[in-house]
């Protein structure tokens, strides 16, 4: 603002601008030593703040350091009316400070529509500055039009100054005003400091009543307590006798629950040994009297052999079998008992560990399956049920994974034995 109103002064103590404008290249617009010398002091006080004022005397060369305000001034606007390096710096400054106003005022092409927009500007009151030197700078503005926008800021500066006065009037009204509050807010300042010390007094006061009256409670007897606690005693007891006895009840129960968990453990283990025992002579009796050999020599086994003659013609003859599924740890035994018959061993996990695509391949590969039904998924199941049908290729379903059940399940393949409810044969 303060440029503006030193411009608006310029304005209104200068002369009335009429001095001819000197005509520039046509359609080039004026360059700040091609105005009216005139206008020199208003454009600047105007477009130019005193701080970047003395930024550019200072580029320039200029010592400003004690030069007041006024005649740094009078300094630079009389350095304007010919072209030199604080003017070109002056223009360039200009010009890139207002360029959204030049922008503006070039889409005027003659001298009514920039005198158009110099009013427009001048309602407004936003980019006073701005709007001035794209104005006096346009290339088609006239003499009389600048003459007419020089009035302008002339008129203005008499309002700016009235409102200047309107303003100091207001702003020693808000002086006499604040120095009243500030004597209230001491006043209350003062009273708040005498409110307080009356409840300091206060306090203390009945701080004091509540210690004594603290220390007669302390002189009471304590019977009362006393009894309230060996109440309290009495009752805890009494909880504790009740959780003591139910905990021994619990125990009892859990006693005689642990006497007869250990009985049926005993019978239990008893008759696991026995069906053990009845399972591993069933399979004995079933390898004797299928001519099975587990195949361990004399050397091995460290004794006598197994005692057994093998069959002199082995029923698998050369036949390939495919064991599916069945326990780990007895594959070894499958596949003893499939070469001892002359055959030759396959075996696929079901799709434990084994994809289920090779399973297609194995069945293709083998003259016979036998499938572990019990160990394998559904998946499993169904894929190599549909592979033996497709491909012709026998199949017997085993549903105990032990090695005596797969022994019958190979009797039931080379025709020695019938199928049973435990094993399925899956014709071609």
């Amino acid at each position: 603002m303060k440029p503006i109103i030193a411009g608006m002064i310029g304005a209104a103590f200068g002369d009335t601008g009429a001095t001819v404008m000197r005509t520039p290249t046509p359609g080039r617009r004026r360059k700040l030593w091609e105005m009216p010398a005139q206008r020199h002091c208003p454009l600047i006080g105007t477009c130019l703040p005193v701080a970047e004022m003395r930024k550019l005397a200072t580029r320039a060369s200029y010592d400003v350091r004690d030069m007041s305000d006024y005649s740094l001034h009078a300094t630079v606007v009389s350095r304007c009316d010919a072209r030199n390096e604080l003017a070109e710096l002056i223009q360039r400054w200009l010009e890139k400070r207002h360029i959204g106003a030049i922008a503006r005022f070039e889409r005027s092409k003659d001298a009514a529509a920039v005198m158009f927009a110099w009013r427009e500007a001048l309602a407004a009151g936003d980019d006073i500055a701005g709007a001035l030197w794209a104005a006096w700078t346009h290339p088609a503005l006239d003499e009389d039009d600048g003459k007419e926008i020089y009035g302008d800021l002339h008129m203005l500066s008499h309002q700016v100054g009235a409102g200047a006065r309107a303003d100091l009037r207001q702003l020693d009204h808000l002086k006499r005003e604040n120095a009243r509050l500030r004597d209230e807010l001491q006043a209350f300042r003062l009273g708040l400091g005498a409110a307080q010390r009356d409840k300091d007094l206060a306090t203390g006061e009945l701080q004091r009543r509540l210690t004594d009256a603290e220390q007669r409670a302390a002189l009471l007897p304590h019977r009362e307590l006393e009894l309230a606690e060996a109440r309290k005693a009495a009752r805890n007891y009494r909880t504790v006798l009740d959780r003591a006895e139910a905990l021994a009840t619990r125990i009892e129960r859990l006693e005689e629950r642990n006497v007869a968990q250990a009985r049926l453990n005993e019978a239990l283990a008893r008759d696991l040994n026995e069906a053990q025992d009845s399972l591993a002579a069933a399979e004995a009796a079933l390898e004797t009297a299928l001519g099975v050999c587990d195949g361990v020599s004399d050397d091995m086994s460290g004794g006598a052999g197994c005692g057994r003659t093998c069959p002199a013609e082995a029923m698998l003859a050369g036949r390939c079998v495919l064991c599916i599924g069945g326990r780990t740890g007895l594959v070894d035994g499958y596949r003893r008992l499939v070469e001892t018959q002359g055959g030759r061993f396959l075996h696929h996990d079901g799709g434990q560990e084994e994809s289920l695509h090779r399973i297609d391949g194995a069945i293709a590969t083998a003259d016979a399956v036998v499938c572990q039904a019990g160990c394998i998924s559904h998946a499993a199941y169904f894929r190599l049920k549909d592979a033996c049908k497709r491909l012709g290729k026998p199949c017997v379903f085993v549903q105990s994974p032990g090695v005596g059940s797969f022994a019958r399940g190979l009797a039931v393949l080379g025709g020695t034995a019938p199928a049973t409810a435990q094993i399925t044969l899956l014709a071609h």
